[in-house]
């Protein structure tokens, strides 16, 4: 089975092969959503965006689905591994770095 690694959170999860992101994470109390987003989401359905983390390496991980071309559009041009934690499915061993900043963090 492989294994997510939330890197800040120092998190480890095995989980299923072809499993998403989002919901180890959120039974981990693993920050997905930032502010208001953590109660105004989609729930996992791909529609808001709002649930965006670095995943690496990509070739344990499914292609960007048409979801996260269009949320993700500008921001992958300045950090390739950024995907929604609701559409990544993962198929070998990953690290995920969470981008919502937590008080007292820089920019």
């Amino acid at each position: 089975m492989p294994t997510i690694t939330f890197v800040r959170e120092k998190v480890k999860v095995e989980v299923p092969e072809g499993d998403n992101v989002r919901y180890p994470a959120l039974e981990h109390d693993v920050p997905v959503y930032c502010g208001m987003w953590k109660f105004a989401n989609c729930h996992g359905n791909g529609l808001c965006g709002t649930d965006r983390v670095a995943v690496y390496p990509a070739s344990n991980t499914n292609e960007l689905t048409f979801m996260e071309k269009f949320w993700l559009r500008n921001d992958l041009k300045k950090n390739p591994n950024v995907r929604l934690a609701c559409q990544v499915r993962v198929y070998g061993d990953v690290n995920v770095e969470t981008l919502c900043k937590r008080r007292g963090e820089e920019a």
